[in-house]
Parts: C-alpha cells; sequence; structure tokens
C-alpha cells in the first residue's frame, strides 16, 4: 500500500502536535493495521490552512494525479485545508482518482455516507474556527497600521523591523537599511520607460534579485511615499482613509491588496502616518503611477478574419499581438502583421517590432510538419533536456530534509536565548524557510517532469492525430484558428533576436 502523508503546521501558533509527531503517529497507524505499507512525506512547516497555495501540498496533489498513491494521511482534516471549499475541492479531487483520505485521529471512515458527512461537518467546525481567529488577527493588525506600527511579517524591502517597548506593549516600527536607496532608482527607471524585467536584469547584475513582480509591487507600495499634504490628498483620490498628519516620513498601508476573489476583507484600504524613513517624493510617485496605469490600459489583442494564429501570438514584453493591414500592393493584395498591443498605445512602452502573418503562419506549419516525424514529437514530449532526473530529485530532497533539520534545531534554540539572539535566529528561521519553499517548487517541476517524459503511446498517438488533422483542412480561417488551440498553447515573437518561439499545449 502507498501511503501519502501529509503534515502541516503554522508558524502563527505554538500549540497542537509537532510536524515530526505528525508523521510518526501517521506510520504508527497504518503500520499497526497493515504488513506492506510503504510512505511518501509531504510537509508543510509555517504554512495556515487557509489556503491550499503550499509547496508540498501542491507537489503532492500532483502526484496524485499520476495515481502514485493509494491513500493520503492526516493527523486530522484540518491539515489539508481549512476553508470547507478548498476541503471539498480536494477530496472531490482525491475521490476521482481513487485516492482514499484518512484522518487517523478523528476516527471516521469516509467510504461511507455517515462517515463523509461527519468529515464535512469536522471541516465546517475547522473553516468556523479559524475564521473567528483571522478576523481577530484582522482587527489587531489594522488598528496597528493606523497607529503606524508595523503590524508583522517580513518587512519591505528596504526596512528591517525593530521591537520596542511602548507603555507595557511591545510593537515593531520599521527602520530604514542600505537597500533602500535601490527603491528610488527602482521607482526613477519605471518613471522613465524601463520595463520590469529591464529592471530585474539591471539589479541581478548588481548581485540584487528583484522578481519582475515584486517591481511592480514596489511601485505600488505607499510605504516608501513621504507622508505630505500632497500625497494624504492623491491617497484619498485612489480610496485610502488616512490616519495621521503628515511628517515628511513613510506611510504604513493595511488591506491595500484585493483577495483572491477581487474583494478586500472590509472594503477600506487604509494607510497610517508611520514614523520610518521614506523615500519617493510625491512627485516621482506620480510619473511612476501614471506610466504604471499608461502600461495596463494598452488595448487587448483582436481576433482577426486574416489569421488562424490570433490571439495565440505574443510579444516578447508579455503583451498581446493583432493583425494590422498595410498598404495596398500594385497587384491590389495586403500584406497583414502582428504588432505588440503595448507598442500600438506607446511606443516608449515597446520596441519589439511588427512581423509579417505570413512568416509566422509559415513557421508555425513548418513546425507542425516537423512533428508528424514520430521520433521529433516524443523528443517534444521530453521536458529535462537529458539530466538525470532520478539523480536531482534524490539531491533536492537531501536538501530540502536538511534544512529541515536546521529549522527544528533553531527553534528549540528559541527557548534559551536572549531577545537579542533570538532575533538572529528567527530571521535565519525565516532565511531557511523561504530556501526550502523554492527547493520544494524546484522539487515539484523535477517530479512533474520524469512523469512527462513517460508520456504514454497513447497520448503522443492523440497530438499526432490532432496535427494530422489540422494540416488536413481546407483554408478556413475560423476553423483552423479554432483547431489549432487544441495544439499550440502559445507563440512568442521576439525582433531583437528574431525569433519564434512555439509552446505546445501539453
Amino acid at each position: 500500500m502507498k501511503i501519502a502523508i501529509y503534515s502541516r503546521k503554522s508558524i502563527e501558533t505554538d500549540t497542537g502536535e509537532s510536524i515530526k509527531n505528525q508523521i510518526n503517529m501517521c506510520k504508527e497507524y497504518f503500520n499497526h493495521k497493515y504488513s506492506d505499507c510503504k510512505f511518501e512525506i509531504f510537509e508543510d512547516e509555517g504554512f495556515s490552512g487557509g489556503n491550499i497555495n503550499r509547496p508540498d501540498f501542491k507537489r503532492m496533489m500532483e502526484l496524485v494525479k499520476f495515481k502514485q498513491f493509494d491513500v493520503v494521511a492526516v493527523y486530522k482534516i484540518d491539515r489539508i485545508a481549512r476553508n470547507i471549499v478548498d476541503f471539498v475541492n480536494v477530496y472531490d479531487e482525491l475521490d476521482k482518482m481513487g485516492v482514499q483520505l484518512v484522518s487517523i485521529t478523528e476516527g471516521f471512515d469516509p467510504t461511507t455516507p455517515a462517515g463523509k458527512m461527519m468529515m464535512l461537518l469536522l471541516a465546517s467546525f475547522s473553516e468556523m474556527e479559524r475564521m473567528n481567529i483571522s478576523q481577530r488577527v484582522r482587527d489587531n493588525m489594522r488598528e496597528l497600521a493606523k497607529l503606524g506600527y508595523w503590524s508583522g511579517g517580513s518587512p519591505p524591502t528596504g526596512y528591517n523591523s525593530t521591537r520596542i517597548d511602548l507603555n507595557g506593549k511591545s510593537v515593531a516600527f520599521l527602520v530604514a537599511n542600505d537597500e533602500l536607496v535601490n527603491i528610488k532608482t527602482i521607482f526613477e527607471m519605471y518613471a522613465s520607460g524601463h520595463f520590469p524585467m529591464e529592471i530585474t536584469n539591471y539589479f541581478k547584475e548588481k548581485g540584487f534579485n528583484y522578481p519582475t513582480d515584486s517591481i511592480l509591487d514596489f511601485i505600488k507600495n505607499p510605504t516608501y511615499l513621504k507622508s505630505t499634504p500632497e500625497s494624504i490628498h492623491y491617497l484619498k483620490q485612489q480610496g485610502y482613509k488616512i490616519y495621521g498628519e503628515p511628517n515628511e516620513c513613510g506611510f504604513l498601508p493595511y488591506n491595500r491588496r484585493p483577495r483572491k476573489n477581487g474583494i478586500r476583507f472590509n472594503g477600506e484600504k487604509i494607510v497610517g502616518v508611520s514614523t520610518h524613513v521614506a523615500i519617493i517624493d510625491i512627485d516621482l510617485w506620480i510619473r511612476t503611477q501614471q506610466k504604471l496605469k499608461e502600461r495596463f490600459q494598452a488595448p487587448r489583442p483582436r481576433e482577426s478574419q486574416f489569421s488562424w494564429l490570433s490571439g495565440l501570438v505574443k510579444c516578447r514584453c508579455g503583451s498581446g499581438m493583432y493583425v494590422i493591414n498595410g498598404h495596398k500592393r500594385k497587384d491590389g493584395t495586403r500584406p497583414y502583421s502582428f504588432k505588440c498591443s503595448a507598442n500600438a498605445k506607446d511606443s516608449t512602452l515597446c520596441n519589439n517590432r511588427s512581423i509579417r502573418v505570413e512568416r509566422v503562419e509559415s513557421e508555425v506549419l513548418a513546425f507542425l510538419e516537423r512533428l508528424l516525424n514520430r521520433e521529433e514529437l516524443e523528443s517534444l514530449s521530453k521536458s529535462n533536456d537529458n539530466l538525470d532526473v532520478d539523480k536531482n530529485i534524490k539531491l533536492l530532497h537531501k536538501k530540502i530534509d536538511s534544512n529541515t533539520s536546521s529549522i527544528n534545531n533553531l527553534i528549540d534554540k528559541l527557548m534559551i536565548l536572549s531577545n537579542e539572539a533570538s532575533d538572529f535566529i528567527t530571521k535565519k528561521i525565516e532565511q531557511l524557510s523561504k530556501e526550502t519553499n523554492t527547493l520544494k517548487d524546484e522539487l515539484l517541476k523535477f517530479e512533474r517532469s520524469k512523469f512527462i517524459d513517460n508520456l504514454d503511446k497513447k497520448n503522443i498517438d492523440v497530438l499526432h492525430q490532432q496535427i494530422t488533422n489540422f494540416l488536413e483542412l481546407e483554408n478556413d480561417v475560423d476553423l483552423k484558428r479554432n483547431n489549432i488551440r487544441s495544439i499550440i498553447k502559445s507563440i512568442i515573437w521576439d525582433s531583437e533576436h528574431d525569433k519564434i518561439s512555439i509552446e505546445i499545449v501539453k
């Protein structure tokens, strides 16, 4: 019997069973009942059950899709999810794949109607408990933000957090560090027309890792904006409720990002005037926000009657490309080209040149014809570039285990150290946790690659037949457009390197 043991413990609480104990109890439960158990362990330390976006949980569910387990075992069902909708979705996914979910401490059999009802009832109580706790935490964070205190978590780039005793209560403030000057450079580069990827590459050469999504988050974050009457007026226009009087220091925002459903917790964005050093004045802030608005208002790609690839061709900048017509030739025909929608809005937003429709279509057709060669098609289904996948998986498991052991040892030391030393240990734990999560994401990619490399002959036959059918279609743009989308996922045009990249649907 192949058993996946999933364990989770939130860093927000020091109550409940440790991950190690959860795993041992699950093993004892199954070893007592069965003699042929093979276990694979999945653990997420420091993750809440409020959502299912957890590295090892995602990796486990990916392997479930490949039918690698007979059972998923947990200490309690709230280890899976504390949100009833998420839990039911996970349960249905496991049930669809023929995988049994077992909670070893709650004593129900999910294969019976009564057991399933009890399981859903317990999940509902867990969600209610989570919502009550979350509401108390949000209320506390909201009040801290109003007063200009840091409400917890990883501080924004360019700052460290420090705690002081204020009227018998420990509160946190932000203190600027040497990285803050980079933030101003990021604002200046973006306002002058640089793209996030260009900014990322610029700082990568200087030894800093700022992903493109982080660049965009920096320039939206009022933490870096100096509090002045002008900036307060601007933020009010953007829907923020302001607490405190301007003092040339920064703001501390709360609830500025919508949740996954697009709704904020209480519908109210707030900022409190703080005491930390801010580096962005209102003029630079406004120029940056205007540039951001321009880029996100670029026209959307349109489907065209002149190409069966419309909607699939993307620019290297990430924007869609749509079909434009050129000047009429002497013979009465017109050339058609794919043009970047961001470039069409403002040429300073993207300098990728247009490309003729006939060139893209001819390269795609040539690509598909090559795939009719079975060896070419089978090689495309492999995604590990001849890497020793098993060796990499084993190495990543070893690194993850080492980091997990180090984290557990550091947690034990926290019990006996002074406050100053404990701050250092806490930062080290956070660093190791981030590194471990990155390793788990990489592990998931290799494990997915391993299974894709073993893509069975049936799937290759299906793709081969789809390509054959497409190449036999008459020259009907709508019909070809509908069929090509089951084969081609995207086409990316890079004029700087004169390169067309084609990705097939997996």
